[in-house]
């Protein structure tokens, strides 16, 4: 397991501020993946320490921060979101160029990508049994809330397993099971393009005025 120490204290910090608060803690979150590891496990494991760092930044504070809590937690979501996007970016780029994944990489990538949204639901209730009063209470209510509704991250997740499973399919099939054979992207390298197009992202956003 990855020391996402770090980012953590960096989340505790920006939590007792209120002021752009759901934009500095996806750029936190972006800025952790895209110079670590952008793969499925790390999107999982980044998840729960960020929930778990922004219930130890929240903890001293009382209930009126409970809307603050809330958009922290979006911005979560949409860092994540974002490197999921990342990935499915990374994937094209090497499709494109002409190397391919062994059908057991993909597939193994697949099925983490296809629990992340529930995963990142579990961290918010695991953070809640840590956490006391209105805090706990308020994380139960997001964890809810993320179940019943849906969130950016598992919108992301059901296009882009869409867009790969069937590159999948068809690379199984017909002349793309040679190329399969021959030629295989394996996730270490998946990860790589990924971090740099999520910093790329993070740049832009970071950059507007």
């Amino acid at each position: 397991m990855s020391d996402n120490s770090q980012m953590q204290d960096a989340l505790r910090d920006v939590a007792g501020s209120d002021e752009a608060l759901r934009d500095r803690v996806k750029l936190i979150v972006m800025r952790w993946l895209s110079q670590h590891r952008v793969d499925p496990a790390a999107l999982h494991e980044v998840t729960a320490a960020a929930v778990d760092g922004l219930g130890a930044g929240f903890a001293p504070r009382g209930q009126a921060a409970s809307a603050a809590l809330a958009s922290a937690v979006q911005g979560i979501d949409e860092a994540v979101s974002r490197a999921v996007y990342a990935l499915q970016m990374a994937a094209e780029e090497a499709w494109d160029g002409g190397r391919q994944f062994a059908a057991n990489d993909l597939k193994a990538s697949l099925d983490e990508l296809r629990g992340l949204e529930s995963s990142f639901v579990q961290s918010l209730r695991d953070t809640a049994d840590k956490s006391q009063g209105w805090l706990r209470q308020e994380f139960l209510t997001l964890g809810d809330h993320l179940s019943r509704n849906g969130s950016d991250t598992g919108r992301r997740v059901r296009e882009v397993t869409e867009i790969l499973g069937n590159r999948l399919k068809g690379a199984a099939s017909g002349a793309g099971r040679d190329a399969l054979d021959s030629t295989t992207l394996v996730r270490s390298r998946l990860a790589a393009i990924a971090s740099g197009v999520l910093r790329g992202i993070a740049d832009a956003i970071e950059s507007k005025p």
